[in-house]
């Protein structure tokens, strides 16, 4: 055990291969990074990659979390790579980002003026960072290019972009769905629900929401996991649509909430949601099954 634990973490990338390049479907491709695989290290013992986004040029963005200990201090990091699985040299003082925020980045966007946003969780509550093409913190936008909205949390949270510039990020606040939008420079957009925070109760012990969705009629989708009312840990997916102004869309499901069970006796939560063309919502997650029903 004293082995494992003193082994470095590091952010790991693989690329498989779509169509036959001297390869069969599926396997690595050879030209990314070494044999299909990047390994990037922060320095610190633990680094962990929870997210990945696309820029316009093909270049990658990976984001997560760096500490030198499982007990150290959190903080965000990023890294940019070429299309060939190298590491961008033109993206922060050496390639990679590190920001001291007391939390990791669980998500990531870009943005159409090539910015780039990563929201995350610190000790306090939601954690979003906006930095520049080159890496560097976006001076403009919060508190020297961070956000913090305390009192939620969430260890997985959502993200999406407006095409109008807002932003909005999802969790938890006091056992709630809770979601937040932020104007372009983060400050909390007032015509967003109640100051710009919006909360919704399934009625569980124990409401989160990990995944955000934006349709092309600019309503939002939200998927998580609630509990069951009879005091047991027993969880259901759970999603919600809104409105844009943050109401819930009465349309969808009981009041504009769906939960789904898998059994009487599972423990489920959905951690991401797809918008299909045609409207409909996929919903993927996680489904624990015991053996019986819990006391």
């Amino acid at each position: 055990m004293k082995k494992l634990l003193g082994l470095a973490l590091t952010l790991t990338l693989s690329i498989v291969v779509a169509s036959p390049v001297r390869a069969a479907d599926g396997d690595l491709d050879v030209t990314f990074g070494s044999g299909g695989i990047v390994i990037t290290d922060f320095g610190g013992g633990y680094d962990f990659a929870n997210a990945l986004a696309l820029q316009s040029d093909g270049k990658i963005v990976a984001a997560g979390e760096t500490r030198s200990g499982l007990s150290g201090p959190r903080n965000f990091a990023l890294a940019r790579y070429n299309i060939d699985g190298s590491l961008d040299t033109t993206f922060g003082g050496g390639c990679k980002v590190t920001t001291a925020i007391s939390g990791g980045a669980a998500s990531v966007a870009v943005q159409s003026d090539g910015k780039i946003l990563a929201a995350g969780d610190t000790t306090t509550g939601f954690a979003l960072v906006r930095y520049n093409i080159d890496g560097s913190l976006d001076s403009t936008f919060g508190s020297g290019g961070k956000v913090v909205q305390t009192g939620f949390s969430g260890f997985s949270i959502g993200l999406v972009l407006q095409p109008d510039g807002k932003i909005v990020v999802s969790g938890a606040r006091s056992g709630d769905f809770a979601h937040a939008r932020y104007n372009g420079d983060g400050s909390p957009d007032p015509t967003f629900g109640s100051g710009g925070v919006v909360t919704t109760d399934f009625s569980g012990r124990d409401d989160e929401a990990y995944a955000l969705g934006l349709q092309s009629d600019a309503k939002i989708v939200a998927a998580g996991r609630t509990t069951t009312t009879s005091g047991s840990a027993l969880s259901n997916f759970a999603l919600a649509r809104y409105n844009s102004d943050g109401s819930l869309d009465t349309s969808f499901g009981m009041g504009g909430k769906v939960t789904t069970s898998f059994a009487s006796n599972d423990l489920g939560a959905a951690y991401s949601l797809a918008l299909q063309s045609d409207g409909k919502i996929v919903a993927a997650g996680g489904v624990i099954r015991l053996s019986r029903e819990l006391d």
